[in-house]
Protein backbone atom coordinates (compact mmCIF):
# COMPACT_ATOMS: atom_id res chain seq x y z
CA UNK A 1 0.00 0.00 0.00
CA UNK A 2 1.68 3.36 -0.50
CA UNK A 3 2.78 5.03 1.90
CA UNK A 4 0.57 8.70 2.48
CA UNK A 5 2.07 9.86 5.49
CA UNK A 6 3.74 -6.92 8.41
CA UNK A 7 5.19 -13.74 13.28
CA UNK A 8 3.29 -15.78 11.13
CA UNK A 9 0.46 -18.60 12.57
CA UNK A 10 2.13 -21.04 9.90
CA UNK A 11 -1.12 -23.73 10.33
CA UNK A 12 -2.79 -21.32 7.92
CA UNK A 13 -0.70 -21.70 4.94
CA UNK A 14 -0.70 -24.74 3.56
CA UNK A 15 1.66 -26.33 0.85
CA UNK A 16 -0.71 -28.41 -2.24
CA UNK A 17 0.98 -31.61 -0.54
CA UNK A 18 -0.75 -31.75 2.84
CA UNK A 19 -4.28 -33.10 3.01
CA UNK A 20 -7.32 -31.47 2.83
CA UNK A 21 -7.36 -28.84 5.73
CA UNK A 22 -9.60 -27.34 7.70
CA UNK A 23 -9.78 -24.96 10.51
CA UNK A 24 -12.52 -23.41 13.79
CA UNK A 25 -11.46 -21.06 16.37
CA UNK A 26 -12.49 -19.64 19.00
CA UNK A 27 -13.84 -16.29 19.22
CA UNK A 28 -11.15 -13.50 19.71
CA UNK A 29 -11.36 -9.58 19.78
CA UNK A 30 -10.88 -7.52 23.33
CA UNK A 31 -9.27 -9.71 25.69
CA UNK A 32 -10.25 -7.96 29.16
CA UNK A 33 -7.78 -9.40 32.07
CA UNK A 34 -9.70 -10.43 35.12
CA UNK A 35 -10.48 -8.06 38.03
CA UNK A 36 -10.23 -5.08 35.37
CA UNK A 37 -12.70 -2.19 36.22
CA UNK A 38 -13.94 -1.22 33.36
CA UNK A 39 -14.90 2.44 32.47
CA UNK A 40 -18.58 3.31 32.11
CA UNK A 41 -18.38 5.37 29.18
CA UNK A 42 -16.39 3.21 26.40
CA UNK A 43 -15.82 6.26 24.42
CA UNK A 44 -12.11 5.67 21.82
CA UNK A 45 -10.74 8.92 20.27
CA UNK A 46 -8.50 8.44 17.79
CA UNK A 47 -6.33 10.62 15.09
CA UNK A 48 -6.25 8.92 11.53
CA UNK A 49 -3.70 11.31 10.05
CA UNK A 50 -6.15 12.76 7.20
CA UNK A 51 -9.44 13.00 5.67
CA UNK A 52 -10.87 9.56 4.66
CA UNK A 53 -11.14 9.05 0.66
CA UNK A 54 -13.42 6.72 0.87
CA UNK A 55 -15.24 4.22 3.39
CA UNK A 56 -15.93 1.97 0.04
CA UNK A 57 -13.82 -1.05 1.15
CA UNK A 58 -13.22 -1.89 -2.69
CA UNK A 59 -12.02 1.37 -3.53
CA UNK A 60 -9.72 2.13 -0.85
CA UNK A 61 -5.94 2.41 -1.56
CA UNK A 62 -4.55 4.06 1.64
CA UNK A 63 -4.00 3.55 5.34
CA UNK A 64 -6.99 5.82 6.37
CA UNK A 65 -9.82 4.42 4.80
CA UNK A 66 -8.21 1.11 6.02
CA UNK A 67 -8.28 2.17 9.43
CA UNK A 68 -11.68 3.17 9.40
CA UNK A 69 -12.63 -0.09 7.09
CA UNK A 70 -11.29 -2.40 9.40
CA UNK A 71 -13.98 -1.16 11.93
CA UNK A 72 -16.64 -0.82 9.70
CA UNK A 73 -16.39 -4.14 7.51
CA UNK A 74 -14.74 -7.72 7.98
CA UNK A 75 -14.11 -10.17 5.73
CA UNK A 76 -14.31 -13.83 5.17
CA UNK A 77 -10.92 -14.19 7.40
CA UNK A 78 -9.41 -11.35 9.28
CA UNK A 79 -6.55 -10.79 11.68
CA UNK A 80 -5.68 -11.18 15.66
CA UNK A 81 -4.03 -8.31 17.81
CA UNK A 82 -0.67 -9.72 16.41
CA UNK A 83 -1.59 -10.07 13.27
CA UNK A 84 -2.12 -13.47 12.56
CA UNK A 85 -4.82 -15.04 10.08
CA UNK A 86 -7.91 -15.54 11.93
CA UNK A 87 -11.45 -16.56 10.85
CA UNK A 88 -13.80 -13.73 10.61
CA UNK A 89 -17.24 -13.56 8.70
CA UNK A 90 -16.39 -17.42 7.67
CA UNK A 91 -16.09 -19.60 11.16
CA UNK A 92 -13.57 -22.19 9.17
CA UNK A 93 -12.49 -22.47 5.57
CA UNK A 94 -11.14 -26.63 3.65
CA UNK A 95 -8.08 -25.99 1.26
CA UNK A 96 -7.79 -28.64 -1.50
CA UNK A 97 -4.81 -30.73 -1.69
CA UNK A 98 -3.39 -28.85 -4.67
CA UNK A 99 -4.17 -25.18 -3.01
CA UNK A 100 -6.06 -24.06 -6.09
CA UNK A 101 -9.46 -24.68 -4.19
CA UNK A 102 -10.93 -22.42 -0.94
CA UNK A 103 -13.85 -23.39 0.18
CA UNK A 104 -15.45 -20.89 2.83
CA UNK A 105 -18.16 -21.74 5.41
CA UNK A 106 -19.82 -17.86 6.45
CA UNK A 107 -20.86 -18.56 10.48
CA UNK A 108 -24.52 -19.15 11.04
CA UNK A 109 -24.90 -15.77 13.18
CA UNK A 110 -23.05 -13.50 10.53
CA UNK A 111 -25.36 -10.86 9.98
CA UNK A 112 -25.13 -7.38 8.96
CA UNK A 113 -25.80 -4.52 10.90
CA UNK A 114 -29.51 -4.49 9.33
CA UNK A 115 -29.81 -7.45 10.94
CA UNK A 116 -30.09 -9.13 7.83
CA UNK A 117 -28.04 -12.67 7.29
CA UNK A 118 -24.61 -12.11 5.15
CA UNK A 119 -24.73 -14.57 2.57
CA UNK A 120 -22.51 -16.63 0.19
CA UNK A 121 -24.25 -14.48 -2.48
CA UNK A 122 -22.74 -11.14 -0.54
CA UNK A 123 -18.97 -12.42 -0.72
CA UNK A 124 -19.39 -13.48 -4.32
CA UNK A 125 -20.77 -9.72 -4.98
CA UNK A 126 -18.39 -8.11 -2.79
CA UNK A 127 -15.35 -9.85 -4.90
CA UNK A 128 -16.86 -9.57 -7.77
CA UNK A 129 -17.07 -5.56 -7.29
CA UNK A 130 -13.58 -5.47 -6.64
CA UNK A 131 -11.96 -6.76 -10.11
CA UNK A 132 -15.05 -5.01 -12.10
CA UNK A 133 -13.78 -2.60 -14.98
CA UNK A 134 -16.94 -0.81 -14.22
CA UNK A 135 -15.84 0.53 -10.19
CA UNK A 136 -11.82 1.06 -11.59
CA UNK A 137 -10.80 0.20 -8.31
CA UNK A 138 -7.42 0.81 -8.00
CA UNK A 139 -6.75 -2.67 -5.99
CA UNK A 140 -8.54 -5.18 -8.75
CA UNK A 141 -4.89 -6.75 -9.67
CA UNK A 142 -4.93 -7.90 -5.95
CA UNK A 143 -6.66 -11.07 -6.19
CA UNK A 144 -5.08 -11.28 -9.94
CA UNK A 145 -4.66 -15.48 -9.03
CA UNK A 146 -8.26 -16.00 -8.51
CA UNK A 147 -9.26 -17.59 -12.13
CA UNK A 148 -10.59 -15.12 -14.82
CA UNK A 149 -10.07 -12.50 -12.61
CA UNK A 150 -7.47 -10.52 -14.95
CA UNK A 151 -9.41 -11.17 -18.18
CA UNK A 152 -12.19 -9.07 -15.89
CA UNK A 153 -10.36 -6.40 -14.72
CA UNK A 154 -9.18 -5.85 -18.67
CA UNK A 155 -12.99 -5.86 -19.73
CA UNK A 156 -12.48 -9.11 -21.67
CA UNK A 157 -14.63 -11.31 -19.65
CA UNK A 158 -17.81 -10.67 -17.54
CA UNK A 159 -17.37 -10.04 -13.54
CA UNK A 160 -19.70 -13.05 -13.36
CA UNK A 161 -17.02 -15.59 -14.86
CA UNK A 162 -14.78 -15.05 -11.74
CA UNK A 163 -13.57 -18.14 -10.11
CA UNK A 164 -15.67 -17.34 -6.97
CA UNK A 165 -19.21 -19.12 -6.46
CA UNK A 166 -21.79 -19.42 -4.04
CA UNK A 167 -22.35 -23.36 -3.30
CA UNK A 168 -25.23 -22.60 -1.10
CA UNK A 169 -26.28 -19.64 0.68
CA UNK A 170 -23.48 -20.12 3.63
CA UNK A 171 -20.52 -21.59 1.31
CA UNK A 172 -18.04 -19.33 -0.89
CA UNK A 173 -15.78 -21.53 -3.18
CA UNK A 174 -12.96 -19.59 -4.56
CA UNK A 175 -10.87 -21.12 -7.39
CA UNK A 176 -7.13 -20.08 -8.38
CA UNK A 177 -5.53 -20.51 -11.02
CA UNK A 178 -2.29 -20.70 -9.47
CA UNK A 179 -1.51 -21.66 -5.81
CA UNK A 180 -0.69 -19.00 -3.66
CA UNK A 181 0.41 -19.63 -0.18
CA UNK A 182 -0.34 -15.82 1.29
CA UNK A 183 -4.11 -16.07 -0.21
CA UNK A 184 -5.40 -15.96 3.14
CA UNK A 185 -3.82 -12.83 3.60
CA UNK A 186 -5.62 -11.70 1.26
CA UNK A 187 -8.91 -12.50 1.92
CA UNK A 188 -8.21 -10.64 5.47
CA UNK A 189 -7.27 -7.71 3.64
CA UNK A 190 -9.38 -4.35 3.66
CA UNK A 191 -10.19 -4.50 0.15
CA UNK A 192 -11.79 -8.23 -0.02
CA UNK A 193 -14.06 -7.25 2.77
CA UNK A 194 -17.89 -8.25 3.25
CA UNK A 195 -20.40 -5.37 1.22
CA UNK A 196 -24.33 -5.77 1.50
CA UNK A 197 -25.01 -6.89 -2.30
CA UNK A 198 -28.94 -5.29 -2.15
CA UNK A 199 -27.26 -2.18 -0.08
CA UNK A 200 -24.76 -1.28 -2.53
CA UNK A 201 -27.38 -1.93 -5.57
CA UNK A 202 -30.04 0.21 -3.50
CA UNK A 203 -27.68 3.51 -2.87
CA UNK A 204 -24.79 3.02 -5.37
CA UNK A 205 -22.17 5.50 -4.99
CA UNK A 206 -24.06 7.06 -2.02
CA UNK A 207 -24.34 3.68 0.23
CA UNK A 208 -20.66 4.61 2.05
CA UNK A 209 -23.51 7.79 3.43
CA UNK A 210 -24.51 7.96 7.25
CA UNK A 211 -28.14 6.29 7.28
CA UNK A 212 -26.90 3.96 3.84
CA UNK A 213 -24.45 2.23 4.88
CA UNK A 214 -25.21 -1.21 5.94
CA UNK A 215 -21.61 -2.65 7.54
CA UNK A 216 -20.42 -5.99 8.10
CA UNK A 217 -18.40 -5.71 10.77
CA UNK A 218 -17.84 -4.59 14.88
CA UNK A 219 -19.27 -0.94 13.92
CA UNK A 220 -21.94 0.73 12.16
CA UNK A 221 -21.26 4.28 10.58
CA UNK A 222 -23.55 7.30 12.74
CA UNK A 223 -21.57 10.25 11.63
CA UNK A 224 -19.43 11.37 8.50
CA UNK A 225 -18.81 15.18 7.92
CA UNK A 226 -15.67 16.07 5.74
CA UNK A 227 -13.61 18.82 8.02
CA UNK A 228 -15.14 17.22 11.35
CA UNK A 229 -14.75 13.38 12.02
CA UNK A 230 -16.54 10.09 11.37
CA UNK A 231 -17.75 8.48 14.27
CA UNK A 232 -19.12 5.03 14.37
CA UNK A 233 -21.37 3.19 17.37
CA UNK A 234 -20.99 -0.55 18.05
CA UNK A 235 -22.93 -3.40 15.71
CA UNK A 236 -25.23 -5.25 18.32
CA UNK A 237 -25.44 -7.63 15.40
CA UNK A 238 -22.03 -8.65 14.91
CA UNK A 239 -21.33 -12.10 15.12
CA UNK A 240 -18.76 -11.28 18.25
CA UNK A 241 -20.17 -8.41 19.51
CA UNK A 242 -20.68 -10.15 22.67
CA UNK A 243 -16.73 -9.27 23.27
CA UNK A 244 -16.42 -6.14 21.34
CA UNK A 245 -16.61 -3.54 24.34
CA UNK A 246 -15.57 -0.18 22.77
CA UNK A 247 -19.14 1.28 22.34
CA UNK A 248 -18.63 4.60 20.24
CA UNK A 249 -15.19 5.48 18.14
CA UNK A 250 -14.51 9.13 16.96
CA UNK A 251 -11.95 9.24 14.01
CA UNK A 252 -10.27 12.70 13.37
CA UNK A 253 -8.61 13.40 10.75
CA UNK A 254 -5.62 15.42 12.08
CA UNK A 255 -3.33 16.23 9.49
CA UNK A 256 -1.19 18.64 11.92
CA UNK A 257 1.21 16.14 13.70
CA UNK A 258 1.51 19.40 16.89
CA UNK A 259 -1.95 19.70 16.45
CA UNK A 260 -2.53 15.88 17.29
CA UNK A 261 0.41 16.18 20.05
CA UNK A 262 -1.56 19.43 21.85
CA UNK A 263 -5.07 17.35 21.54
CA UNK A 264 -3.65 13.97 22.67
CA UNK A 265 -1.64 16.47 25.91
CA UNK A 266 -5.32 18.05 26.57
CA UNK A 267 -6.89 14.06 26.76
CA UNK A 268 -8.55 15.10 23.18
CA UNK A 269 -7.41 12.13 21.71
CA UNK A 270 -6.62 8.24 23.19
CA UNK A 271 -4.67 7.52 20.25
CA UNK A 272 -2.41 9.11 17.96
CA UNK A 273 -1.68 8.44 14.14
CA UNK A 274 1.97 9.68 14.36
CA UNK A 275 4.43 12.38 16.46
CA UNK A 276 6.51 14.98 15.29
CA UNK A 277 9.67 13.67 14.45
CA UNK A 278 11.93 16.21 16.07
CA UNK A 279 10.05 16.04 19.13
CA UNK A 280 10.52 11.78 19.38
CA UNK A 281 13.65 11.90 22.14
CA UNK A 282 11.76 14.76 24.40
CA UNK A 283 8.56 12.43 24.36
CA UNK A 284 10.42 9.32 24.90
CA UNK A 285 11.16 11.14 28.00
CA UNK A 286 8.56 12.62 29.04
CA UNK A 287 5.79 10.25 28.02
CA UNK A 288 7.62 7.13 29.08
CA UNK A 289 5.41 4.11 28.02
CA UNK A 290 2.65 6.08 26.08
CA UNK A 291 4.66 6.66 23.03
CA UNK A 292 4.94 3.48 20.98
CA UNK A 293 7.36 3.18 18.59
CA UNK A 294 7.95 -0.04 16.65
CA UNK A 295 9.33 -1.90 13.68
CA UNK A 296 6.64 -2.89 10.55
CA UNK A 297 6.53 -3.81 7.31
CA UNK A 298 7.54 -0.70 5.06
CA UNK A 299 10.31 0.37 3.61
CA UNK A 300 11.92 3.85 3.11
CA UNK A 301 13.56 3.67 -0.51
CA UNK A 302 15.52 5.63 -3.43
CA UNK A 303 14.13 5.33 -7.01
CA UNK A 304 17.03 5.62 -9.51
CA UNK A 305 15.18 6.13 -13.02
CA UNK A 306 16.49 2.99 -14.69
CA UNK A 307 15.47 3.84 -18.07
CA UNK A 308 17.02 7.57 -18.99
CA UNK A 309 20.83 8.91 -18.06
CA UNK A 310 22.79 8.88 -16.36
CA UNK A 311 21.69 5.49 -14.57
CA UNK A 312 20.21 3.74 -17.71
CA UNK A 313 23.23 0.76 -18.17
CA UNK A 314 25.01 2.34 -15.64
CA UNK A 315 25.00 -0.32 -12.73
CA UNK A 316 28.52 0.81 -11.21
CA UNK A 317 27.47 4.70 -10.87
CA UNK A 318 24.24 3.27 -9.32
CA UNK A 319 26.30 0.80 -6.83
CA UNK A 320 28.62 4.28 -5.89
CA UNK A 321 25.56 5.96 -4.64
CA UNK A 322 24.61 3.07 -2.65
CA UNK A 323 27.35 2.82 -1.06
CA UNK A 324 28.29 6.55 -0.16
CA UNK A 325 25.12 6.69 2.19
CA UNK A 326 25.75 6.02 5.28
CA UNK A 327 22.17 4.07 6.59
CA UNK A 328 23.21 3.89 10.62
CA UNK A 329 24.29 7.78 10.35
CA UNK A 330 20.46 8.21 8.81
CA UNK A 331 18.89 6.08 11.05
CA UNK A 332 19.97 7.41 14.15
CA UNK A 333 21.08 10.91 13.77
CA UNK A 334 18.21 12.13 11.29
CA UNK A 335 15.48 10.06 11.31
CA UNK A 336 16.46 8.88 14.82
CA UNK A 337 12.69 6.90 15.90
CA UNK A 338 14.36 3.30 15.76
CA UNK A 339 14.27 2.69 12.06
CA UNK A 340 16.26 -0.44 11.11
CA UNK A 341 19.01 0.43 8.16
CA UNK A 342 18.19 -1.68 5.32
CA UNK A 343 19.66 -3.19 2.17
CA UNK A 344 17.25 -5.20 0.69
CA UNK A 345 14.31 -4.23 -0.38
CA UNK A 346 12.25 -6.62 1.85
CA UNK A 347 11.77 -4.93 4.93
CA UNK A 348 13.34 -6.61 8.75
CA UNK A 349 10.50 -8.53 10.56
CA UNK A 350 9.07 -10.37 7.16
CA UNK A 351 7.23 -13.73 7.43
CA UNK A 352 9.52 -17.00 5.73
CA UNK A 353 11.87 -14.92 4.35
CA UNK A 354 15.89 -13.79 5.38
CA UNK A 355 17.03 -10.04 4.61
CA UNK A 356 19.89 -10.52 1.60
CA UNK A 357 23.23 -8.51 2.42
CA UNK A 358 26.26 -7.27 0.12
CA UNK A 359 29.58 -8.39 1.39
CA UNK A 360 30.79 -4.55 1.52
CA UNK A 361 28.51 -3.71 5.01
CA UNK A 362 31.28 -5.24 6.67
CA UNK A 363 34.06 -2.44 5.47
CA UNK A 364 34.86 0.37 7.47
CA UNK A 365 33.08 3.33 6.50
CA UNK A 366 36.23 4.98 5.03
CA UNK A 367 36.87 1.35 3.02
CA UNK A 368 33.53 1.37 1.86
CA UNK A 369 33.71 5.37 0.70
CA UNK A 370 36.96 4.61 -1.36
CA UNK A 371 35.50 1.65 -2.94
CA UNK A 372 32.26 4.26 -4.15
CA UNK A 373 34.63 6.47 -4.79
CA UNK A 374 36.44 3.95 -7.33
CA UNK A 375 33.57 3.00 -9.04
CA UNK A 376 32.21 6.84 -9.53
CA UNK A 377 35.31 7.14 -11.48
CA UNK A 378 34.73 3.65 -13.35
CA UNK A 379 31.45 4.93 -14.26
CA UNK A 380 33.08 8.30 -16.13
CA UNK A 381 32.86 11.03 -12.91
CA UNK A 382 35.00 12.73 -10.40
CA UNK A 383 35.39 15.78 -8.64
CA UNK A 384 36.15 17.80 -11.46
CA UNK A 385 34.18 16.19 -13.70
CA UNK A 386 30.79 15.60 -10.90
CA UNK A 387 27.45 13.99 -11.59
CA UNK A 388 24.84 16.31 -11.61
CA UNK A 389 21.41 14.90 -10.52
CA UNK A 390 18.35 16.46 -9.25
CA UNK A 391 16.18 14.25 -5.94
CA UNK A 392 12.58 14.34 -5.69
CA UNK A 393 10.22 14.28 -2.70
CA UNK A 394 7.03 14.92 -1.88
CA UNK A 395 6.51 17.88 0.82
CA UNK A 396 7.11 16.26 4.86
CA UNK A 397 9.18 18.05 7.26
CA UNK A 398 11.09 14.23 7.82
CA UNK A 399 11.77 13.44 3.58
CA UNK A 400 13.08 17.17 3.59
CA UNK A 401 15.32 16.40 6.30
CA UNK A 402 16.50 12.66 4.94
CA UNK A 403 16.93 14.77 1.38
CA UNK A 404 18.90 17.29 2.48
CA UNK A 405 21.19 14.48 4.79
CA UNK A 406 21.54 12.21 1.13
CA UNK A 407 22.46 14.85 -1.00
CA UNK A 408 24.95 16.20 1.59
CA UNK A 409 26.59 12.77 1.85
CA UNK A 410 26.17 12.30 -1.53
CA UNK A 411 28.52 15.62 -2.14
CA UNK A 412 30.88 15.35 0.64
CA UNK A 413 31.77 11.25 -0.67
CA UNK A 414 31.98 11.68 -4.25
CA UNK A 415 31.62 15.20 -5.27
CA UNK A 416 27.50 14.76 -7.00
CA UNK A 417 25.55 18.11 -7.26
CA UNK A 418 22.00 17.02 -6.47
CA UNK A 419 19.52 19.40 -6.65
CA UNK A 420 16.75 18.75 -4.34
CA UNK A 421 12.91 19.02 -5.77
CA UNK A 422 10.43 19.07 -3.14
CA UNK A 423 6.87 18.42 -4.57
CA UNK A 424 3.13 18.48 -3.88
CA UNK A 425 2.25 14.41 -3.09
CA UNK A 426 -0.33 14.30 -6.30
CA UNK A 427 1.79 15.46 -8.42
CA UNK A 428 4.79 13.81 -6.43
CA UNK A 429 2.65 10.67 -7.25
CA UNK A 430 1.98 11.09 -10.92
CA UNK A 431 5.64 12.43 -12.00
CA UNK A 432 7.38 9.41 -10.46
CA UNK A 433 4.81 6.48 -11.37
CA UNK A 434 5.44 7.84 -15.17
CA UNK A 435 8.72 8.37 -14.80
CA UNK A 436 9.65 12.47 -15.04
CA UNK A 437 12.37 12.10 -12.56
CA UNK A 438 15.86 11.37 -11.90
CA UNK A 439 15.91 9.83 -8.28
CA UNK A 440 13.19 9.92 -5.95
CA UNK A 441 12.16 8.99 -2.64
CA UNK A 442 9.83 6.13 -2.24
CA UNK A 443 8.06 4.22 0.42
CA UNK A 444 6.32 0.76 0.29
CA UNK A 445 3.72 -0.56 3.33
CA UNK A 446 3.19 -4.08 2.74
CA UNK A 447 -0.26 -5.17 1.91
CA UNK A 448 0.38 -8.43 3.41
CA UNK A 449 2.90 -9.75 5.17
CA UNK A 450 4.79 -11.39 2.23
CA UNK A 451 8.31 -10.58 0.70
CA UNK A 452 6.23 -11.00 -2.62
CA UNK A 453 4.07 -7.53 -1.47
CA UNK A 454 7.68 -5.48 -2.00
CA UNK A 455 9.54 -7.46 -4.64
CA UNK A 456 6.67 -7.74 -6.95
CA UNK A 457 6.94 -3.82 -7.54
CA UNK A 458 10.26 -4.61 -9.51
CA UNK A 459 8.93 -6.71 -12.42
CA UNK A 460 9.39 -5.17 -15.69
CA UNK A 461 5.74 -4.97 -16.51
CA UNK A 462 4.24 -3.94 -12.92
CA UNK A 463 2.13 -0.69 -12.86
CA UNK A 464 4.37 0.54 -10.12
CA UNK A 465 7.72 -0.14 -10.91
CA UNK A 466 8.63 3.74 -10.49
CA UNK A 467 12.10 2.87 -10.87
CA UNK A 468 11.48 1.49 -14.34
CA UNK A 469 13.60 -1.84 -13.63
CA UNK A 470 14.18 -4.40 -16.26
CA UNK A 471 15.62 -7.86 -15.62
CA UNK A 472 14.11 -10.56 -17.58
CA UNK A 473 16.23 -12.77 -14.75
CA UNK A 474 14.61 -11.26 -11.77
CA UNK A 475 11.04 -11.67 -13.61
CA UNK A 476 11.80 -15.30 -14.54
CA UNK A 477 12.22 -15.54 -10.94
CA UNK A 478 9.37 -13.79 -9.74
CA UNK A 479 7.06 -16.09 -11.77
CA UNK A 480 9.39 -19.43 -10.46
CA UNK A 481 7.93 -18.39 -7.08
CA UNK A 482 4.44 -17.74 -7.70
CA UNK A 483 4.09 -21.10 -8.95
CA UNK A 484 6.09 -23.28 -6.35
CA UNK A 485 4.10 -24.78 -3.92
CA UNK A 486 6.29 -25.44 -1.38
CA UNK A 487 6.88 -22.69 1.05
CA UNK A 488 10.56 -23.12 2.46
CA UNK A 489 11.55 -23.39 -1.33
CA UNK A 490 9.53 -20.60 -2.72
CA UNK A 491 11.73 -18.18 0.48
CA UNK A 492 14.28 -19.40 -1.40
CA UNK A 493 13.46 -18.21 -5.21
CA UNK A 494 12.38 -14.79 -3.52
CA UNK A 495 15.91 -14.30 -1.94
CA UNK A 496 17.39 -15.15 -4.78
CA UNK A 497 15.31 -12.65 -6.83
CA UNK A 498 16.26 -10.07 -4.76
CA UNK A 499 19.95 -10.54 -4.37
CA UNK A 500 19.88 -10.10 -8.38
CA UNK A 501 18.15 -6.83 -8.22
CA UNK A 502 20.31 -5.43 -5.28
CA UNK A 503 23.49 -6.47 -7.24
CA UNK A 504 21.68 -4.65 -10.03
CA UNK A 505 21.36 -1.64 -7.61
CA UNK A 506 17.87 -0.97 -8.96
CA UNK A 507 16.81 1.24 -5.98
CA UNK A 508 18.78 2.24 -2.81
CA UNK A 509 16.56 0.90 0.15
CA UNK A 510 17.78 3.31 3.25
CA UNK A 511 15.31 1.78 6.07
CA UNK A 512 12.68 0.14 7.76
CA UNK A 513 9.81 2.32 8.80
CA UNK A 514 8.47 2.37 12.49
CA UNK A 515 5.13 3.21 13.40
CA UNK A 516 4.93 6.18 16.20
CA UNK A 517 1.95 6.30 18.39
CA UNK A 518 1.16 8.08 21.23
CA UNK A 519 -1.65 5.45 22.89
CA UNK A 520 -2.47 6.73 26.56
CA UNK A 521 -2.46 4.48 29.78
CA UNK A 522 -6.00 3.71 30.01
CA UNK A 523 -6.57 2.15 27.00
CA UNK A 524 -6.03 -1.35 27.48
CA UNK A 525 -6.00 -4.24 24.67
CA UNK A 526 -3.19 -2.49 22.56
CA UNK A 527 0.15 -4.02 22.25
CA UNK A 528 1.64 -2.55 18.86
CA UNK A 529 2.46 -6.47 18.03
CA UNK A 530 0.53 -5.96 14.52
CA UNK A 531 3.89 -6.27 12.05
CA UNK A 532 1.25 -4.36 9.24
CA UNK A 533 0.07 -1.66 12.03
CA UNK A 534 -3.61 -2.63 11.39
CA UNK A 535 -5.56 -1.41 14.35
CA UNK A 536 -9.05 -3.36 15.05
CA UNK A 537 -10.86 -0.94 17.91
CA UNK A 538 -13.04 -4.80 18.91
CA UNK A 539 -9.40 -5.23 20.28
CA UNK A 540 -9.64 -2.46 22.79
CA UNK A 541 -11.29 -1.24 25.60
CA UNK A 542 -10.97 1.92 28.28
CA UNK A 543 -10.18 1.22 31.63
CA UNK A 544 -10.80 3.07 34.96
CA UNK A 545 -8.13 3.19 36.99
CA UNK A 546 -6.29 5.79 36.36
CA UNK A 547 -7.50 8.99 37.48
CA UNK A 548 -9.54 11.65 35.01
CA UNK A 549 -7.02 14.10 34.40
CA UNK A 550 -5.11 11.12 32.51
CA UNK A 551 -8.03 10.55 30.54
Amino acid sequence: MTLIKTSVCTCFFVPAFLSLFSLAINAYAADVPAGTKLAKKQIFNVGIGAEAPTLDPQKGQDNVSARIGYDLYEGLATENEKGDIVPGIASKWDISKDGLTYTFNIRPNAKFSDGSPITAEDAVFSYRRLVDPKLASPYAELISMVKNAGSIAAGITKPEELGVKAIDPNTVQITLTKSTPYFLKLVAFANLAIVKKANVEKFGEQFTQPGNLVSSGPYKLKYWKIGDKVTTERNTNYWNNSKTVIDTVNYFPISDVNTELQMFQTGQLDFTYDIPSDKFQDLKKSLGKQLFAKPYLSMYFIDFNNSIAPFKNNPKLRQALSMAIDRKVLAEKVTGRGEIPSYDIVPFGTSSYKQQNYSWEKLTPEQRIAEAQKLYKEAGYSKEKPLTISYSYNTNALHKKVAIALSSMWEQNLGVKVSLTNQEWKVFLTERMEGRYVTARDGWIADYNDPSSFLDLFQSKYPQNNSKYKNPKYDELILKASLEQNLEKRSKILEQASLVMMNDYAAIPLYTYVTTHLVKSHLGGHSGNNPLDHQYTRNFYIIDNLTSASR
